[in-house]
């Protein structure tokens, strides 16, 4: 059960040393996101932490701005191992259904002291790592952790982190330990075929799985046999930027036509042409009320009437269309991305 009993250091971007606020005993979330804390605080939180038996989530998202590389590591351990170093023992033990380090410098040897945590993290049903300098060691020390301890994971983001193949080959390989993986976040992380075409089999595994985030990496003409079998198992997928080709978009669009509940698509620069635009549109028609973001920007060979008739299946429903050009009014490049990083289907 879900606790709701919050400890908030308010964001100011301002660099903490000393915890001013004592963290009382039943607190289920702390909230440490948008300052920079030293060593130093860690070193107290870390022993703070390790009484907090109700402990349920840790938002530490963008917590260490303008600190060094060695510093972070460092803290990291302590709060994970509590054993002067600073966040991995510290949360050992403890029932954490939910982490975010995004935008951190965590890096590789961050990375490795939160491996400990993750291989017996068998209560964490949400990690996010987004924006944290893992690349491939990083990533693998990650996927490593998760091998053992990810048996209750249900969102992974692993975002912009430079993964590339090797890094999406060690993901692949742990997501047979993830039987309850809801949503995948891999997106740019320059991954292509080598290591697409494993990451999308294993996910195979996944049974639960709803949401899929590739977009800005590469789908090749090879990797779409194997993502056409995925999508129809889908509720969402974003396959933006993937350098997709206009003879790739028939068979996608007809695994389109599969799914059962469709509730967001990401499509952006996919070379559809006029014609498969036309293909889509029934298939968008049939899930309009189920849709929550549908996103087509970037594809030229789209006619003015083919818009027209997107645009009015959602013309009494604001936010659900995305742009078709950049150049159309009221646009929010970043809309997609944020939405598709905060979903819980």
């Amino acid at each position: 059960m879900e606790l709701d009993n919050t400890y908030t250091i308010e964001s100011k971007k301002q660099q903490i040393d000393t915890i001013v606020t004592p963290i009382g005993q039943n607190v289920s979330t702390i909230i440490l996101k948008g300052n920079s804390y030293s060593k130093i605080f860690f070193e107290a939180f870390g022993k703070e932490i390790t009484n907090l038996k109700d402990l349920q989530k840790l938002n530490l998202n963008d917590i260490f701005v303008g600190r060094g590389k060695e510093e972070i590591p460092e803290s990291l351990h302590v709060i994970i191992h509590n054993e002067q170093q600073y966040l991995g023992t510290g949360l050992i033990g403890l029932n954490i259904i939910s982490i975010d380090l995004s935008n951190n410098a965590v890096n590789p040897y961050g990375a490795d002291a939160l491996k400990p945590f993750l291989k017996q993290a068998h209560t964490l049903q949400k990690l996010y790592l987004n924006n944290c300098g893992l690349g491939i060691k990083g990533i693998t020390h990650i996927a490593e952790g998760l091998s053992e301890g990810g048996l209750n994971l249900q969102v992974l983001a692993l975002a912009r982190n430079r993964a590339e193949c090797q890094g999406a080959q060690a993901v692949s390989k742990a997501l047979a330990n993830l039987v309850n993986l809801k949503e995948l976040h891999i997106y740019q992380n320059g991954i292509k075929q080598d290591g697409m075409i494993p990451l999308i089999e294993n996910l195979q595994h996944n049974k639960n799985l709803q949401l899929v985030d590739v977009r800005d990496n590469f789908i090749h003409l090879d990797t779409t046999p194997h993502l056409v079998n995925l999508i129809p198992r889908l509720q969402g997928i974003n396959i933006s930027d993937c350098n997709i080709q206009t003879e790739q978009n028939d068979s996608i669009i007809e695994a389109l036509d599969k799914v059962e509940t469709l509730v967001r698509l990401g499509y952006n620069y996919a070379e559809l042409s006029d014609v498969q635009g036309q293909k889509l549109l029934p298939i968008i028609e049939k899930h309009k009320q189920t849709i929550v973001k549908l996103e087509l920007k970037g594809n030229d060979e789209l006619k003015k009437a083919t818009i027209t008739k997107f645009r009015f299946i959602f013309q009494n429903k604001n936010n659900i269309l995305g742009a078709f050009d950049s150049d159309e009014e009221n646009e929010d490049e970043d809309e997609l991305a944020k939405l598709f990083s905060q979903l819980e289907i």
